[in-house]
C-alpha cells in the first residue's frame, strides 16, 4: 500500500520526467527521490518507469499510478481552493502572479498603498514571464497582458496598453522632432525577443537595426538607457523610466489589454477580493499612463 506522498512523488517524476527536477519540485534530494522510487516499485513488485536516455517515461502500471494521482490532486486542490475562498479575515498571505513589466510599472506604485489600507495583508509580488497555475493555488491573483483563457478563472479587463518608441535623453535631443515612424528609417533598435510588438515596428519603418535583443522589457529599458539605440515600450513604462524620453508615444499602431483575474473559488476571500477591487481602481487611476496621454 502507498500513500498521498508516494503518490505526489510518482507524478513529480512523471512532470519532470526525471529525478532532478522532481527533487527540485518537491525540495528533496536527489538520492531521497531514488530511495522513495526504489521503495514504491518494491512495494509495488513492478516497474513504473522505463529509464530512457536519461529520461524517466512511465509504464503502464506508472500511467495509472499518474492518473489516480491526478484525480488526486484535483480533488485535494478543488477543497482547499473552496475552503480558503471562504476566508473572510484581511490578514494572511496573498500572492500575485504577474510579468516583470509590470510588476516594476504598475503594482510597484500601488502595492505600498494598498500595504497602508490592509496592514494585516502580506502580499507576495510573484514576478515572472511564466505565469503561474491559479487552480493549483500557485497564485492568488494574476496579472496577465492578454484574456485569460481557462473557463474557471473570473477575469476582468482593467487597462488598455499603448506602445511608444523611447530612447536616452541625449538620444532624443539628437534626433529632434520626430513627425512619423518613416523618418525613423535606418535607426538602430532594441529588439524585445519576447513578443510580437517589434513586428509592428518591422512592418512600419522601411529599414532598421537591431544589433541587441532580449526577452525583458525591463533588461530592454535599461539597454536604451545607456546607449543611442531606440526602445519600444509599453507607454506606462517607457513614460516613467527616469532616463528614457519619448521618440513618438502613443504609437498608432495596436494596443494591449491588461486582465485581473483569480480562480471562481477564491473570488469571495476577503483578501482577494480587496486587492482585485483595488487593482480595478488603480489601474482606472493610471489611464492615461496605459494609454500615453500622461
Amino acid at each position: 500500500m502507498i500513500n498521498w506522498d508516494d503518490y505526489r512523488l510518482i507524478l513529480a517524476i512523471a512532470r519532470a520526467r526525471g529525478l532532478p527536477g522532481a527533487a527540485n519540485s518537491l525540495k528533496v534530494t536527489l538520492s531521497t527521490v531514488f530511495r522513495r522510487l526504489e521503495r514504491i516499485e518494491e512495494t509495488l513488485s513492478t516497474r513504473l518507469f522505463d529509464r530512457m536516455r536519461g529520461s524517466y517515461e512511465p509504464t503502464d502500471s506508472g500511467f495509472e499510478l499518474i492518473r489516480a494521482a491526478e484525480r488526486m490532486e484535483h480533488e485535494a486542490l478543488s477543497a482547499d481552493r473552496i475552503i480558503a475562498g471562504r476566508d473572510q479575515q484581511l490578514t494572511g498571505l496573498l500572492r500575485v502572479t504577474v510579468t516583470d513589466a509590470l510588476s516594476v510599472s504598475f503594482l510597484s506604485r500601488h502595492i505600498p498603498s494598498f500595504h497602508v489600507k490592509h496592514p494585516g495583508i502580506n502580499v507576495e509580488i510573484l514576478s515572472d514571464d511564466h505565469l503561474l497555475n491559479l487552480a493549483g493555488r500557485e497564485a492568488d491573483i494574476a496579472l496577465r497582458p492578454r484574456r485569460p483563457a481557462e473557463e474557471t478563472l473570473v477575469a476582468r479587463r482593467i487597462a488598455t496598453i499603448h506602445w511608444g518608441i523611447y530612447a536616452s535623453h541625449e538620444t532624443c535631443k539628437s534626433l529632434g522632432k520626430i513627425q512619423d515612424l518613416v523618418s525613423l528609417d535606418g535607426q538602430k533598435f532594441i529588439s524585445w525577443s519576447g513578443g510580437s510588438a517589434s513586428i509592428f515596428i518591422d512592418k512600419i519603418i522601411p529599414t532598421t537595426h537591431c544589433p541587441i535583443s532580449s526577452s525583458s522589457l525591463t533588461t530592454n529599458a535599461e539597454l536604451a538607457a545607456h546607449s543611442d539605440l531606440l526602445v519600444l515600450l509599453p507607454c506606462l513604462m517607457g513614460s516613467q523610466w527616469r532616463s528614457l524620453s519619448p521618440v513618438i508615444a502613443p504609437l498608432p499602431g495596436p494596443v494591449g489589454e491588461l486582465w485581473v483575474a483569480t480562480h471562481e473559488d477564491m473570488r469571495r476571500n476577503a483578501r482577494v477580493k480587496a486587492l482585485f477591487d483595488y487593482l480595478v481602481l488603480a489601474a482606472e487611476a493610471d489611464k492615461d499612463r496605459f494609454e500615453g496621454t500622461a
